[in-house]
């Protein structure tokens, strides 16, 4: 058929020629992958087809006829089945990922203090072989914010393996993957990582699972997410439509476990029961009692008891700021927003995700926090604004921001006409930064070397050290802190603060 539809548009001079000038190489091409010898030989038949087209085409074919050949015998060696799947039953239902070493807990987390401090350093002396005025810094000690040992992660993801078969009966088991073996699922019956909540709701979940086809058919994960106020929400996934059948499976099992709350997903479908939030209820040293509220699919600190630490050690850094703006990139949910907004006059905060930045102005008005503004803006896009871009999200939020060097008498709430209020920040002195494990980009390393003070939280201390090489040659570290958020794995929270060199 798209022979003959070739020699249709063949008959054609003007079209044909029209089509050559277009996309030569590319007809040509197909040419080389659908014709044979033979139809070549009836091309050149045809009056009306210049030969030149088919200059070389047989040499062309010849060499693209072994390179299908070799993809071919290729492909057969890529299409080879790997080994079918088991599932390992660790010693005691907990694979080496989710155990706990209470005993080695002091080791492997020094460890982590040591590296992180290292990189650090390593950092500030690169800079100072390219300046010898920042030659011998001096860093404060490392203040260490040690976890709990156990029953520390306030949200799980579990895949879901099934064994067995119709007529045998089916098995369901949560399982996770070891570090560096994403193929070998390894069934987990306890989880001592987990809050105490998810431990209590893991068992009667899976029997129930197991127990109703509606549930099981078909599912793909289970995700636990729960808050040291009691609250919990459990999403699972299906490779498949869910609906009606699945609301009423869970309204019989919400029964039996409580006040749980639970998301249905599967493609392009979100089902709710009960509710798709959480309320978390933080004590923050020196600052008092914090309220978030924390909606399914959105970042939460994964450890609820270093996350109050996290926010009692920013909050103390910043004291004596009343005079003051902040300025806060990344700001979620409005974690720190609201921990530290008592400390400063006022505080503007972006975040780039439309969601979280609703879930952040219901969490100021939760916790009567006045003073501060939020703004759906990336980090990037700030940078612009500080140089004196206008962008209309700020208008609609209220905020303006004052070029440096223009002082107000007082940045106080001024009336719009039509009775909405909007703050003038032109005492922008503070930035606290919360970036992902990329850390800053080029641009926003330049807008933090604007600022006296810098607060940096950092969950990847290898882009934290190579953000302070930039920043080392305006600003000096006068405080470092390392948070266990994630225990017995490499991984480790850091806090830096930087103030401004003396001229």
């Amino acid at each position: 058929l798209a022979l003959n539809k070739l020699m249709k548009n063949l008959v054609n001079r003007t079209s044909f020629t029209t089509m050559l000038n277009i996309s030569t190489k590319v007809a040509i091409s197909m040419m080389m992958m659908v014709l044979t010898r033979p139809t070549m030989g009836l091309l050149k038949s045809y009056p009306v087809v210049n030969n030149k087209l088919l200059w070389g085409c047989e040499e062309r074919l010849a060499r693209g006829g072994a390179l299908l050949m070799g993809r071919r015998r290729r492909s057969k060696t890529l299409k080879e089945k790997p080994p079918k799947k088991v599932m390992v039953q660790p010693v005691g239902g907990v694979p080496e990922v989710a155990r706990v070493h209470p005993e080695s807990y002091d080791h492997l987390l020094n460890e982590k203090v040591k590296k992180m401090e290292s990189m650090i350093y390593e950092a500030f002396k690169e800079a100072e072989s390219s300046d010898p005025s920042l030659a011998n810094p001096v860093f404060p000690p490392v203040e260490i914010f040690e976890s709990s040992r156990d029953s520390f992660r306030m949200r799980a993801n579990f895949k879901i393996w099934r064994t067995g078969s119709e007529e045998k009966g089916f098995g369901t088991h949560y399982v996770m993957y070891e570090r560096g073996d994403s193929r070998t699922p390894h069934e987990v019956r306890f989880y001592p990582m987990g809050s105490k909540t998810i431990q209590d709701l893991m068992e009667p979940l899976i029997v129930a699972i197991q127990e109703n086809t509606e549930l099981r058919d078909r599912i793909n994960d289970v995700r636990f997410l729960t808050t040291l106020a009691g609250d919990a929400l459990i999403t699972i996934t299906y490779n498949r439509p869910i609906g009606e059948a699945w609301i009423e499976a869970i309204n019989n099992l919400s029964g039996k476990l409580g006040s749980v709350k639970f998301v249905g997903r599967s493609r392009r479908v979100k089902l709710v029961v009960g509710d798709d939030t959480v309320k978390e209820t933080l004590n923050v040293p020196n600052r008092g009692v914090c309220h978030y509220v924390q909606t399914e699919g959105a970042f939460t600190q994964p450890n609820a008891l270093v996350c109050e630490k996290m926010l009692g050690w920013a909050y103390d850094a910043t004291r004596d700021s009343y005079d003051d703006d902040l300025c806060e990139l990344y700001c979620g949910n409005g974690c720190f927003t609201i921990a530290l907004a008592p400390n400063f006059r006022q505080v503007i905060a972006t975040e780039v995700s439309k969601s979280s930045v609703a879930l952040a102005q219901q969490n100021l008005a939760a916790n009567d926090v006045k003073n501060a503004r939020v703004a759906r803006l990336a980090a990037e896009d700030f940078v612009e604004v500080f140089d004196g871009k206008i962008f209309r999200r700020l208008d609609d939020a209220g905020i303006r921001i004052v070029k440096q060097g223009l002082k107000t008498d007082r940045a106080e709430e001024v009336a719009y006409e039509d009775g909405d209020s909007v703050m003038y920040f032109d005492r922008l002195t503070t930035l606290f930064v919360d970036p992902p494990r990329a850390g800053l980009d080029v641009t926003c390393r330049k807008l933090a070397a604007e600022f006296e003070r810098i607060v940096y939280v950092s969950c990847n201390p290898e882009t934290l050290a190579r953000d302070l090489g930039e920043l080392a040659t305006t600003h000096e570290p006068i405080r470092i802190a390392a948070f266990d958020q994630f225990p017995y794995t490499p991984h480790l929270e850091a806090g830096v603060v930087l103030k401004r060199r003396k001229k």
